[in-house]
């Protein structure tokens, strides 16, 4: 039996859809205190946007859970159009498989921190129209936006192939 890049690629990405949906199930475990502590009347506006961000977080964990255990295959005939190109043939082939996966993982948990960040901000945000002083919560999204961010961006270019990385790993150790 041939196993191809496809192949791997295809059960990497499920195996982090199950874990991806686990973490979901999770945290939706820890937020059912807060929305039911929320639900009652007179409850301002603040609350109720996080109240909206503390079920987005949970709901955006099983979306992307279930996208990559049933809706793979689109990215999978982008990301590898050649179906057949064998797994383990080189080692090039290993690491650009093994830098797609660590690409998937940075996304994959990186959109749920940046739907984290923005309820912090709407937060932040709610306090500042009444003079209380939210700077360093402000400050603290800012610092963990830009992380956030540049997490996103390093995962779609190593999903994409990360050429620089593999330069950088040294051609000639990994052989065709």
């Amino acid at each position: 039996m041939k196993i191809t890049a496809r192949d791997l690629l295809g059960a990497a990405a499920r195996i982090i859809g199950i874990l991806t949906i686990i973490k979901g199930i999770q945290v939706l475990i820890m937020t059912i205190p807060t929305i039911l502590g929320l639900y009652g009347q007179g409850v301002p506006d603040w609350a109720l946007n996080q109240r909206l961000i503390t079920i987005i977080y949970p709901l955006a964990l099983f979306l992307i859970g279930f996208y990559l255990l049933a809706g793979i295959n689109g990215l999978l005939d982008k990301l590898y159009p050649d179906a057949g190109e064998e797994a383990l043939a080189s080692s090039r082939g290993v690491f650009v498989l093994a830098m797609r996966i660590t690409g998937m993982v940075l996304i994959v948990y990186g959109i749920p921190e940046l739907l984290e960040i923005i309820s912090g901000l709407l937060y932040a945000g709610y306090y500042q129209r009444y003079g209380i002083n939210a700077a360093a919560q402000i400050m603290l999204a800012a610092e963990r936006s830009l992380a956030v961010v540049v997490s996103l961006l390093l995962g779609f270019y190593l999903l994409k192939g990360g050429r620089y990385f593999e330069k950088l790993a040294g051609s000639p150790h990994l052989k065709e």
